[in-house]
């Protein structure tokens, strides 16, 4: 159940839970003034098709947008937006307008979603900025919608407490700070984000087998650590940069991560990890019958001089070359300071 409503006089799309002052007034003001087939107020997400029409009701003071019967699911609360939201809005975007980018809020995509920040970066970035509850299949279909328009939503939570879309869809927490004003520069510090170490599986392993094997296998496999150090402001700028980017793990986890954590993903579980909601699509164990190519795209190409070398333990081309290495990322991970040096080589023409 959708609280996002067509109002056809003016043709916008409107979110009943949280409207502007003048919005409430206009559709509170609608209240037993629309008949059947006025089709003045329409539900985006009937549960009936075809039953879309609405009218607005008062109880006690209160008012919501109900459907006529037949209609299907129940009443909308109508409601104002909260000052918080409205601060958390401007934050995201004068931290895109910071790093140049052009910023629209409230922007309507061509599939019908309104996104609440839209980023105009060489990465459409849509921020979702969501304070009151909303079900993880709610989020995750309304996510599917924006990205079929071309655009990335980023689910924005300021809560301590986790929702239930949290990692369903991309995603970013927040400290508890106040936003009664709105807050200065740098002022909130992001959480939810990722980097991938590689972690040997182990009878220690405390997630179990990533390859689900029932006993530990001894390879290396990813392991998602929080990426740290990071504000709100570097997230608006990072995203829609393509410096911080969806990755999917196996079971349907999403987190947004540095591009070299994706290298290192694909190279552990040769799995691609692209992030693509709604095709049904979900990273796969590799086959269990030994040694696994490396499936990467960025590896496809003319060798250089000599060709690749391979992996001593697991005959597997290598593409992290350093001098004296001779064995994979899978197998012996190359070990990393806080800023790696070591960095792939690609083939030639191939970007990294």
């Amino acid at each position: 159940m959708t609280t996002r409503v067509m109002y056809t006089p003016q043709d916008r799309v409107l979110d009943l839970s949280r409207l502007t002052a003048d919005d409430y007034q206009v559709i509170s003001s609608l209240h037993s003034k629309i008949q059947r087939r006025d089709r003045v107020l329409l539900c985006l997400e009937p549960a009936v098709p075809g039953e879309d029409e609405m009218f607005v009701r008062e109880i006690r003071g209160r008012y919501f947008a109900v459907h006529f019967p037949g209609g299907g699911h129940g009443s909308h609360e109508i409601m104002r937006e909260s000052d918080e939201h409205r601060r958390q809005k401007e934050y995201w975007q004068r931290a895109a307008e910071d790093a140049g980018y052009p910023v629209q809020q409230e922007f309507a995509t061509d599939s019908g979603t309104v996104l609440d920040v839209a980023i105009h970066g060489p990465r459409r970035t849509g921020v979702e900025v969501q304070r009151s509850h909303l079900t993880g299949r709610a989020a995750a279909t309304r996510t599917t919608r924006s990205f079929r328009a071309g655009w990335l939503p980023v689910w924005f939570a300021d809560s301590d407490r986790t929702p239930q879309w949290f990692h369903r869809v991309p995603s970013v927490g927040c400290v508890t700070i106040p936003w009664r004003d709105l807050p200065p520069r740098r002022a909130a510090t992001a959480t939810g984000l990722r980097t991938l170490e590689a972690e040997r599986c182990t009878a220690d392993t405390s997630t179990g087998c990533y390859d689900r094997r029932r006993r530990p296998c001894g390879r290396y496999h990813p392991k998602p650590v929080p990426w740290r150090g990071l504000t709100v402001d570097d997230v608006a700028t990072l995203v829609p940069a393509e410096e911080a980017v969806p990755l999917t793990m196996r079971g349907g986890s999403v987190y947004l991560v540095p591009p070299p954590s994706v290298e290192l993903f694909r190279e552990l579980t040769g799995d691609e990890g692209e992030y693509r909601p709604g095709s049904g699509r979900r990273s796969v164990p590799p086959s269990r019958s030994g040694v696994r190519d490396c499936r990467n795209p960025s590896h496809v190409g003319d060798p250089p001089p000599g060709r690749w070398p391979r992996c001593r333990q697991c005959g597997k081309e290598i593409y992290l070359i350093r001098e004296g290495r001779d064995h994979c990322e899978g197998c012996v991970p190359m070990p990393r300071a806080a800023h790696w040096p070591f960095q792939p080589v690609w083939p030639a023409g191939k970007r990294r």
